[in-house]
């Protein structure tokens, strides 16, 4: 598989160093650099070459168009400290609404639902996989509601997983309403590209944006705290599928008028209570050691700030957020100063990762 005169392994080292887009590229080179490019070994050499070297490094975000009525996703690259700022290129995700949320990313995947439908993605590649729907036996008469969706990556089994919980209910005879019954979870396996039940006791899970949180193996959602009669963090370890519930600040007590979001900010979970509003502020609270309730320490407050509604991402020092009129703006965590970005979406569509490209595939 020589190049030329360059040695087959200089190939490769070669190769390795090319962004995803490059090397999708060099795949119609010649059948043996398709050939080597497609392999899940070179694969994962790319992916642990991009990850080591914080290479090909950019902000993935995913909004709703009203005016096309879609929505989708897009890359923001490292230049976005600059001032010359270019539109972003726009990829349609199939088969979405104004509701649909943003889980990941998992080495350059990520799962995306309107909890009704799920499907994963790798938007380096543009490739989609819409998941089957599970397919239970429930006690006739009851019917399952999604209440929250996690997604991560086992590194003990090298499987993809996607996390379901979803409570059970009956039509109420009266036509008021539901009858609540027990909360399930369930687990999509992309190998085998099927869904199984696990026996797990969990709370109701609470949603707003940015509530839910792949950070350290774990899989995060906001969550009743039944023992404590207060609010939790609900954490599900990838690998060992095992859940525990980590309480919030004793200064979060539902319904309070804020809403919460958890972020990952100086590689520890951050907690962000806020209220949208006029002038809205943010309390910064961050979970020093992992697991730990009592760790929650109060760090700052952004704002008030005008005209700013909801938080969706930390980067490096600066925090991204969303205005009232559904523009993208960059507050400095010093000054306080916002910067404009001409990237617009739907009020409440916005959801922003940190993510790494990948030619990891969902084609199994």
């Amino acid at each position: 598989m020589a190049s030329g005169n360059l040695p087959e392994d200089v190939v490769r080292e070669i190769l390795l160093m090319l962004p995803v887009k490059s090397l999708l590229r060099c795949k119609s080179v010649s059948k043996s650099w398709y050939t080597l490019i497609t392999k899940h070994s070179f694969t994962t050499a790319h992916l642990n070459c991009n990850t080591a070297l914080k290479r090909n490094h950019c902000i993935l975000i995913k909004r709703f168009l009203k005016e096309s009525n879609k929505s989708v996703l897009s890359f923001l690259r490292d230049e976005i400290s600059g001032d010359d700022h270019v539109p972003p290129t726009e990829i349609t995700i199939p088969h979405s609404n104004h509701f649909l949320q943003m889980m990941g990313p998992c080495n350059g995947l990520v799962c995306l639902t309107d909890h009704r439908d799920i499907m994963l993605c790798n938007p380096s590649v543009r490739d989609f996989k819409v998941l089957p729907a599970p397919s239970f036996n429930y006690p006739q008469g009851l019917f399952s509601m999604t209440l929250g969706v996690g997604f991560g990556f086992d590194p003990l089994s090298s499987e993809y997983k996607v996390i379901r919980i979803a409570q059970l209910h009956e039509d109420d005879d009266d036509g008021a309403g539901y009858v609540f019954h027990s909360v399930k979870v369930e687990i999509y396996n992309l190998s085998t590209n099927s869904w199984r039940e696990i026996n797990a006791v969990v709370p109701f899970v609470w949603f707003f944006p940015c509530s839910e949180l792949l950070f350290n193996g774990h899989f995060h959602w906001w969550a009743d705290d039944e023992d404590h009669g207060g609010e939790s963090m609900l954490s599900f370890h990838i690998s060992t599928e095992v859940f525990q519930q980590i309480r919030l600040p004793d200064v979060c007590a539902f319904p309070d008028g804020n809403e919460r979001g958890f972020l990952v900010l100086n590689e520890s979970i951050a907690l962000l209570l806020f209220n949208p509003s006029k002038q809205t502020s943010f309390d910064i609270w961050l979970m020093t050691e992992y697991g730990i309730a009592e760790s929650w320490t109060k760090q700052f407050t952004i704002g008030p700030l005008v005209q700013v509604k909801r938080p969706v991402l930390f980067w490096k020092h600066e925090l991204f957020l969303e205005k009232d009129n559904g523009q993208l703006v960059l507050c400095d965590l010093k000054s306080q100063r916002l910067k404009e970005f001409p990237v617009y979406g739907a009020q409440e569509s916005f959801r922003a990762v940190a993510y790494s490209e990948s030619l990891v595939s969902i084609k199994y």
